[in-house]
């Protein structure tokens, strides 16, 4: 990684405003998004074929498996040391971290956002973003069409309720 592309980072990571038009992020957003192409248009049956593609996709998520449409930002933000499964349609939109504990289940349809946009809409229309970590913690089961925003923090054995939205 290059000194440039370190400071996009550092400016995503410490929670400063930031355009997300920037090259570099715009390279790693197309890389995710063609990973996630090709992991999608695998069936779920298809394990190792789907496990190859989701490590490189995930590279800090050891034994996670997605359903069919899964979807994120980057990819490389995205942490789990032990078991996540994720149902079908999940969206992890990862441009800050996002970590899972151990034995996480995601049902379907739920959205994971670590990012922003100014209520402004000259800015938003700029691109600028702003980003914070969210953290889930072990055996959390997190419902159907759920939501969690930028920011949370999901304490270990916690369930959130179908259609709910976590906002911290």
């Amino acid at each position: 990684m290059t000194q440039q592309q370190d400071a996009i980072w550092q400016q995503i990571y410490s929670g400063k405003w930031y355009q997300t038009h920037h090259p570099q992020l715009v390279q790693a957003r197309e890389l995710a998004k063609r990973l996630s192409r090709e992991l999608n248009q695998f069936p779920v049956s298809e394990v190792a074929k789907r496990q190859a593609l989701i490590s490189q996709l995930l590279p800090h998520a050891k034994n996670t498996v997605t359903g069919s449409d899964f979807a994120c930002d980057f990819g490389i933000n995205i942490y789990a040391d032990k078991p996540v499964t994720m149902g079908n349609r999940v969206v992890i939109l990862d441009a800050a971290p996002v970590s899972f504990g151990a034995n996480v289940k995601i049902e379907d349809g739920v959205v994971i956002t670590s990012l922003t946009h100014p209520l402004e809409a000259a800015k938003r229309k700029a691109g600028w973003q702003q980003a914070c970590p969210v953290k889930i913690g072990d055996n959390v089961l997190l419902c159907e069409g759920c939501t969690v925003l930028p920011g949370a923090v999901i304490p270990a054995g916690a369930v959130i309720e179908a259609g709910k939205v976590v906002t911290r």
